[in-house]
């Protein structure tokens, strides 16, 4: 089916403006910025610290508030109806497997110098940043339903959370390279034994759902009643809808449940930004 919304990398430099009213109040003063210097979304999507110490956001903590947010946003541009978990698992394994096969590769080469020096190549930390960035994607969807109630993959998704603390952690210390790559090793072999034994543990259908957005128009809502649908936010900013309410708005138009995740409201993109539902009448959700 078509997207029920505009891909974000088609978004004006206005619609970047209109998601950046609803992040943080501290990076509002940063928007005349991104306004001058006309942000899209093809350009928000790919930001880096650079650039935006280059329009003005100079504090650390704050280009982290924007990345986290366009974190989201990537999560929901790519690939959002051809990913599921079992594909999801399989990149990170391969992402783990590569990086392996890079040190390994690396070791046997006749110009190893890994035991002497102290400076990790930049192909190398390219190749880190690209499995931090396959195990995020595995870990946004560990933290939708059904997966987010289940015991074991919350557990398994904190494991991962560790492991990407541990790998930023190890390629910061001042040791050498050998001393790097085995520590890297280790976390390599332990994700690629997570991502193996997710597959192992889940059904076929939970493996290969995918996702889909979807368009509703709830009408015949009154002030009073309200829309009968109950959200909950995450800390992230992703908006879960956890139930209806019988005969409400939302439960009658039949395509509203528990789990799906409130993507736009009124066609304004809502993640990773606070949702206010008073005023709701169209929403676009993720299901």
């Amino acid at each position: 089916m078509a997207l029920a919304m505009d891909p974000i990398s088609k978004w004006s430099p206005k619609q970047v403006l209109d998601w950046m009213k609803g992040l943080d109040d501290c990076l509002l003063q940063y928007m005349w910025m991104f306004e001058r210097e006309q942000v899209s979304g093809e350009q928000i999507l790919h930001i880096t610290h650079q650039e935006l110490e280059e329009l003005g956001v100079t504090r650390i903590g704050h280009q982290e508030l924007i990345l986290e947010a366009v974190d989201l946003l990537c999560a929901l541009n790519y690939g959002l109806e051809t990913e599921s978990l079992r594909s999801l698992s399989h990149k990170l394994n391969a992402s783990a497997k590569n990086l392996q096969n890079f040190i390994t590769g690396r070791r046997r080469g006749g110009h190893y110098d890994g035991r002497a020096s102290r400076r990790l190549p930049n192909d190398f930390l390219t190749s880190v940043v690209d499995l931090i960035g396959a195990a995020k994607n595995l870990l946004a969807w560990l933290d939708r339903s059904p997966f987010v109630s289940v015991t074991e993959y919350s557990v398994l998704k904190n494991n991962i959370v560790q492991l990407c603390l541990e790998l930023t952690t190890i390629v910061q210390q001042d040791c050498s390279v050998y001393e790097t790559e085995n520590k890297i090793l280790h976390v390599c072999k332990t994700l690629s034994g997570i991502c193996e034994h997710i597959i192992s543990l889940s059904s076929d259908s939970l493996l290969s759902q995918s996702a889909h957005l979807e368009v509703v128009h709830l009408t015949n809502v009154t002030p009073n009643e309200g829309l009968g649908m109950y959200i909950k936010s995450t800390y992230d900013g992703l908006h879960v809808i956890t139930g209806t309410t019988e005969n409400s708005p939302a439960d009658l138009c039949k395509k509203i449940h528990a789990g799906d995740e409130v993507i736009q409201v009124n066609h304004q993109t809502v993640v990773s930004i606070t949702l206010e539902s008073s005023h709701i009448a169209v929403i676009t959700i993720l299901s």
